[in-house]
């Protein structure tokens, strides 16, 4: 099966068309957060970086720099988040009243966190295919909602338009 969700067309950083490939796809998050967070920290755009800084999250303890390219998307830094022993995200907690995984800054999370488990390859200068991880537990959940145009506009362009 292919992870082809989409084709979008950006003009100027709007959207002229979006072409989705795959009818019915659903998503819900199941805040299970195995195949995210508990990944380590995602690399980090250069908006990202400030976001958290300005929300006074950043100190030496949470971000960790490579000498190598950590990204293949051009606006991303060589910067990410550290992670814990146990390989998952700093900023993951796990809320004993909900028995749920949740971010302590999400409201301020970094923009590859924002459109997981979604990803996106560039076609050309002016499109990009929207993907999907297929390793995610909440897609194609009966109760999620159906990725369209309306779910990618909403969820993830902002994200999108962050990274590119």
């Amino acid at each position: 099966m292919s992870d082809d969700i989409a084709k979008i067309v950006l003009e100027t950083k709007q959207i002229a068309d979006i072409t989705v490939c795959k009818g019915n796809l659903r998503f819900k998050c199941k805040r299970c957060a195995i195949f995210c967070c508990k990944l380590g920290g995602p690399t980090l755009a250069e908006n990202d970086v400030q976001r958290i800084k300005e929300a006074g999250y950043v100190n030496d303890n949470v971000l960790e720099t490579s000498a190598r390219n950590i990204s293949r998307h051009a606006s991303m830094t060589q910067s990410r988040l550290r992670k814990r022993e146990d390989g998952s995200c700093v900023f993951l907690k796990f809320n004993e009243r909900l028995k749920a995984y949740e971010c302590s800054i999400y409201d301020v999370r970094p923009a590859l966190c924002r459109i997981y488990p979604f990803d996106f390859e560039r076609i050309n200068s002016n499109s990009l295919m929207l993907k999907f991880i297929p390793c995610c537990r909440g897609l194609n959940d009966p109760d999620g909602e159906l990725i369209d145009k309306k779910f990618i506009a909403k969820y993830l362009l902002d994200a999108i338009f962050e990274i590119l």
